[in-house]
Order: C-alpha cells, then structure tokens, then sequence
C-alpha cells in the first residue's frame, strides 16, 4: 500500500478486521446456540419419553396406554411431536399427535436401560427430519420382565426456523456494531490526524512565505519535528540574512571604485558603456540576492505588477487606441520583482506590437505554481 493515506489505510485494515472478525464470531456463536438448542431439546424429549413409561403398563398380557396424554403436544396432530411404543420391535403403540405420519421403521432398539438421542431421523420417506430420542425399560407382564422401547420424535422445521432467526440477529446486530466501529475509527483517525493536517498546513504557509516559526500546540510526540522544523528556518533565515549583508557589504566595496571609474574625464566612451552594464548587473544581481532565492521566500503578488505595466502601455501605445485588460487570481511569483517586471514587460509589450486591437491578460494561480496567458488579436506567426 505504498500510495495509499493513513486515513485509507487504517479504514482497509478496519474494514479487514472486521470482515474475519465478524463471521467468526457468528460461527461460534451459531455453534454455541445450537450446541444449547440440542441440550435443551434432549431435555425436553427425555422428559416427555419419561412420562409415557410413567403412563405405561400391561394388563392381562397387553400393553395399556391412555387415550390422552398429560402432554398435549402428543395430542395434537400438528404440533410437530410424535409418540410410539414398541414391544419385541412391533409397533404396539403411537400417540394422537401422529395421525398424519406413517412408520416406516423405526430406529435401532437401544439396550435395556440404555437410551438413544439421534439430531437427525428420517421417520418416513416425507423427506422431514426429527429429532428422536429412545429408552427402553422392563415391565412386570405377570411371569416375566417384558422389554419395551419408547420413542419420541420433534420436526426439526421449528428447530430450523429459531436457529436462523437467531443467526439472522447475530448478523444484524454484529453489522450494526461493524458499521458504529468503523465510524467511530473514521471519527478517530479524523481526530488523530488533525495535528498531522496542522503540520501540513503550516509547513505550506511558511514555504510560502506567510509565516516564520511553527507557532500551533502539538501533541507531546510531534514536539521533537516541530523544535527541528523551526531550527531550520531560523538557520535558512539567519543564512538568507548573511548572504544579504554580505552582498550589500561587497556592493558598497565595488561602488566607490566604478564611481570612480566612470567619473574618470579620460575614460573613453568605449569604456563607458561596459563598465555602466557592469554597474546595472551588480546592482541586479545584489537586489536578486537581497531578495532571497529560497523557496521560503516570500511571494511577490503579479497582478498588482500587470496592472502597473497595463497603465504604463496605455500611455506608450495610445495613439493605437488598445484596449489592454487583465484578468483572473492574484497570483504569486517567488522571485525578483525587477525580473518578474522585465518578463512581463517583454511579452506584453509584443502583444501590444502585434495586436490589432485588444490584448488580454490571464493570471491563474495554481496550487505550486502561477499560470500566466498573454493574449492578442494581431495575425500570429505565419504557419511554415
């Protein structure tokens, strides 16, 4: 992620998190619920086989069950619980509730004393799945100790339906809970990042030549680069100072001596002018310096200097009745005002020899740079 923010990068990570966090979280709680749902549903059918075997009895050889039993979810053909009793592996007996199910088979006879609990049973070929759950005891037949197996079955469609209502919950709640922490992380990292965006800004303004010092509180971990920070631009300041006073120290020692050289009554004209283009130069040069090159500098603005050449063309062309305009942001050019005076004069100056008419000034101030469009409505350079 070499190009990616740390705002996007910590919300990727988040949002990574989250996406293994979540599932797995739902995976065991899923495993957990149903691991409780068949707790309980072993309870539930343990008891209710329990209370058959207490209703259960033979009487002159045959085996006796009341019509009605105490519970009424055997009683109840659609209540999704079935009842059967079995005696040397024949059906013998089935509860109310079991009007609509055919016995294909029913499962393998647990041992004496022994009971079976089976999550999922095929009692008939409908396709439905039960719980079931089997126990066989002995009863008293008059001479001997007959075995007789009980069993209870539930359609697993209402276990079904509960443990996805729950799962469907669980991920509501759990996306819910993902999409409050992933605002909170955003609010966070907002949070987090302000003195980062402070930093920036002030490091803008001052290589933009607003400000000298890094003046804003920052927390105790950005105190070491902000001290760093304004060390270096006292010292480029304090250097920019003396280069200025050394370049002003070496004009007034170059002065005196061209003074005196141009004010010599011998000196030829052919001398004259040269040593006047040196003079212009030094005094140049020494005004660009005194400036400062650095890109801490501060900004000249343009479009002050535009409308200064503006009026100064007007006077210089007036007899060609131009109309001279200008138009746009203000601009800023870090460097000589002298230079950036000259430039300007150049080229608006050749717009204005070549215009028929009008010429038009564009300044247009971009975020590292200032965008600059001389334009004019004379003939152009000819095609070749």
């Amino acid at each position: 992620m070499p190009n990616l923010s740390l705002r996007l990068r910590s919300l990727l990570i988040a949002i990574l998190a989250l996406g293994i966090f979540i599932p797995v979280t739902v995976l065991t709680l899923s495993k957990a619920y149903t691991s409780s749902l068949l707790q309980a549903k072993y309870n539930e059918l343990k008891l209710m086989n329990l209370a058959m075997i207490s209703v259960f009895e033979f009487e002159d050889g045959e085996s006796l069950m009341p019509q009605m039993l105490y519970d009424e979810q055997l009683n109840l053909p659609d209540s999704g619980y079935v009842g059967a009793i079995s005696v040397n592996n024949q059906l013998v007996w089935q509860s109310a509730s079991s009007v609509y199910t055919v016995f294909d088979s029913l499962m393998t006879t647990p041992a004496i004393g022994d009971e079976v609990f089976v999550p999922q049973y095929a009692l008939d070929d409908s396709g439905s799945e039960y719980f079931a759950y089997a126990f066989t005891a002995e009863f008293d037949n008059g001479d001997q100790y007959i075995p007789v197996s009980f069993y209870v079955f539930n359609d697993r469609r209402d276990f079904l339906h509960e443990r996805d209502a729950f799962l469907r919950s669980v991920w509501q709640y759990l996306g819910a809970l993902g999409a409050g922490l992933l605002v909170v992380l955003i609010i966070g990292m907002n949070t987090l990042l302000k003195p980062v965006r402070l930093l920036i800004g002030e490091i803008q303004q001052a290589s933009g030549g607003n400000q000298t010092q890094l003046t804003e509180d920052y927390p105790p971990e950005f105190t070491p680069l902000k001290q760093s920070i304004n060390q270096l631009l006292a010292g480029e300041a304090e250097q920019r100072e003396r280069y200025k006073n050394s370049l002003g120290d070496l004009a007034h020692s170059l002065k005196t001596p061209l003074a005196v050289a141009l004010g010599t009554a011998a000196l030829p004209d052919s001398a004259k002018e040269p040593l006047q283009q040196i003079d212009t130069l030094i005094k140049r040069q020494l005004k660009r310096a005194s400036a400062g090159a650095s890109a801490w500098s501060q900004g000249e603005p343009v479009m002050p200097v535009v409308q200064q050449l503006i009026a100064a063309l007007n006077k210089v062309y007036r007899d060609k009745n131009l109309t001279l305009s200008a138009s746009g942001d203000e601009g800023l050019f870090f460097g000589d005002k002298t230079d950036l005076m000259e430039i300007l004069g150049n080229l608006m100056d050749n717009a204005c020899k070549a215009a028929r008419s009008e010429v038009v000034v564009s300044v247009r101030q971009l975020s590292r740079q200032t965008e600059l469009h001389i334009d004019d409505d004379g003939p152009g350079i000819p095609a070749e």
